[in-house]
């Protein structure tokens, strides 16, 4: 069941469900870059940020960045919400592209620079929204200078591919197959209701007998 401290509060159904489908989404659209450009074979953590230690649907990073979808959450909880990305960053694409790792290889860095450039073409709130290739090289310019060059070779790499329509996953099935292996595209739906199931179990939420018709549609 729920553990909460005196000062700590919980995500709700909603929003622990609008996190995991934000997270799939995420997973897929990385995904379907990484495999078309063959990037990104030596990360071990694979499908992107939703399997093994650190994964955004551990309870430690769902407490935290499920509260972003709360009004004024962002700044209301916004010290769990950095304790849950603190908690996600320990996962091996974050370690190689965000402290500049002497070791990172070439396939550790492309596969960074593609998850920042997909995180800034998605619709992210506290990112300012999404944004245009030419937008993101104008952001990537003002990056650590070690980033700047494998930024902008990642967005002219993936400009020259058919872009994935992500405004029209609204639901988990309407997550696409196209661009990504059966096996993965497994993965992500697996575990997204795996979670689920489990933080029902763990945590005592009840997504599935919910009668809240946001629920039903995305779960559909």
């Amino acid at each position: 069941m729920h553990t909460v401290s005196s000062t700590e509060v919980l995500p709700n159904e909603i929003e622990i469900i609008k996190w995991i489908l934000h997270t799939d989404t995420h997973a897929y659209h990385i995904e379907y870059f990484l495999q078309t450009l063959q990037f990104g074979s030596e990360d071990p953590d694979r499908p992107h940020d939703i399997v093994h230690p650190y994964n955004k649907f551990e309870w430690e990073a769902v407490k935290g960045f499920a509260l972003q979808y709360r009004k004024d959450g962002k700044k209301l909880c916004h010290k769990q919400i950095m304790a849950s990305r603190k908690h996600h960053r320990k996962q091996y694409h974050h370690q190689k592209w965000n402290q500049s790792y002497p070791n990172a290889t070439e396939d550790a860095l492309e596969l960074g620079a593609v998850d920042a450039v997909c995180s800034l073409l998605e619709p992210r709130e506290y990112q300012g929204g999404s944004h245009t290739y030419q937008q993101i090289e104008k952001i990537a310019s003002e990056n650590p200078i070690h980033k700047v060059a494998w930024m902008k070779y990642a967005i002219s790499e993936m400009k020259r591919i058919k872009q994935p329509n992500l405004a029209e996953i609204t639901a988990f099935s309407k997550i696409p197959k196209e661009g990504i292996t059966p096996q993965t595209y497994d993965i992500i739906i697996g575990r997204a209701h795996q979670t689920l199931r489990q933080l029902e179990h763990d945590q005592g939420y009840n997504f599935y007998k919910n009668s809240e018709s946001i629920i039903r549609e995305i779960l559909k």
